[in-house]
């Protein structure tokens, strides 16, 4: 009997010394899962910074791109208009000659070129890009480092004498990018009535963004007080079987927008910003005989005629909706007429055949 009671005991003394090791293999195992975490995300910050630091070293060693507009105190000929001509080939040849002169002093080896992109009326306004090897100052935002390098530099050069040209004041201006970034109905899509052969008015917000290298300049900026309460922007609503606008066999129905009372339409927009534009009246007619032939409305935003900032990528100027054509349409689906008429007929045959057959 004694000897039971001490196996028994000797037993319950080994679980328990199981028990503690195994309780102690966990935590030991538990804190080395943490240390391994912690070891797992300070490795993963570190590597990140490396990328974003190699990706950001990268970047200023890519090509950089501005373009930019300048006004001569020229006369502007036909001749200008055409490449071909030996009097607009003289004035390119004399302008990145200056445009050399200019930049290879204040950047050397990483100033690449200056290339002519055309010649405008008013006296002449040369549209032009400089490009670099390399971004000539290291910034997180590089590009619009460079277009600020650019203007400070060509503004000093001016101001010390132009070769020779005499240049317009106030006449540089570095490109912006315009985009519409997206655009949306007041109303909710359930609550969007849509009829054809009529003109349907719609409240619309539009949100524009300035991917360029420069701020997109308010219409107060171009020095004349007269035009302050002109517009910057001039929009056009387009209703369109594709897209993709830039497809020269897209059918097309345009209209130009109402805002009367639409806001920020004087409003400039800063470096890598948007800008809303608010109560735009959209007038969308699609004529009943085609009903179903166009899937898609459009908004496309460009600088207005009094506008003063270059728009430097235009592919990007215009957002479409699936709005047409299909029952899958986001919000006016024009084929629902369709979409009834044939509910009514699925529904009318059956009554008329078993007419037929009385």
């Amino acid at each position: 009997m004694e000897f039971v009671k001490q196996l028994l005991c000797f037993s319950l003394v080994l679980l328990m010394s199981i028990g503690h090791v195994r309780l102690q293999t966990t935590d030991t195992a538990t804190d080395m899962e943490e240390l391994l975490a912690t070891d797992e995300v300070t490795t993963a910050d570190a590597a990140t910074d490396l990328l974003a630091t190699a990706s950001m070293v990268t970047a200023y060693s890519a090509t950089v791109t501005v373009k930019a507009s300048l006004g001569l105190n020229e006369v502007f000929t036909s001749d200008l208009n055409d490449p071909t001509t030996s009097a607009y080939q003289t004035l390119e040849t004399d302008f990145i000659s200056t445009m050399d002169d200019v930049f290879q002093t204040a950047y050397g080896a990483t100033y690449n070129k200056t290339v002519v992109e055309g010649f405008r009326a008013g006296s002449v306004y040369v549209d032009f890009r400089v490009v670099f090897n390399e971004a000539p100052v290291a910034s997180d935002d590089y590009v619009e480092a460079t277009t600020t390098a650019l203007t400070d530099t060509l503004t000093a050069a001016i101001s010390d004498g132009f070769g020779d040209f005499t240049v317009i004041a106030g006449s540089l201006v570095a490109a912006t990018d315009l985009s519409v970034s997206s655009f949306s109905f007041a109303e909710a899509a359930a609550d969007i009535d849509f009829d054809l052969n009529v003109d349907n008015i719609y409240t619309v917000s539009i949100t524009l963004a300035n991917g360029g290298g420069a701020s997109l300049k308010s219409i107060a900026a171009d020095g004349d007080s007269g035009n302050n309460n002109a517009d910057n922007f001039a929009i056009t609503f387009i209703v369109s079987d594709s897209n993709d606008l830039s497809d020269s066999t897209a059918l097309t129905i345009e209209s130009d927008a109402d805002v009367s009372e639409a806001t920020n339409m004087q409003a400039g927009i800063a470096v890598s910003s948007t800008l809303v534009l608010q109560d735009v009246y959209a007038l969308v007619n699609v004529p009943k005989a085609d009903c179903g032939l166009y899937k898609h409305l459009c908004v496309k935003v460009e600088g207005s005629t009094d506008s003063v900032f270059i728009d430097e990528d235009s592919t990007n100027d215009y957002k479409c909706i699936a709005a047409f054509a299909n029952n899958d349409a986001e919000y006016l689906p024009c084929s629902g007429c369709m979409t009834r008429v044939s509910f009514i007929v699925l529904l009318l045959v059956p009554l008329v055949s078993y007419y037929l057959t009385l």
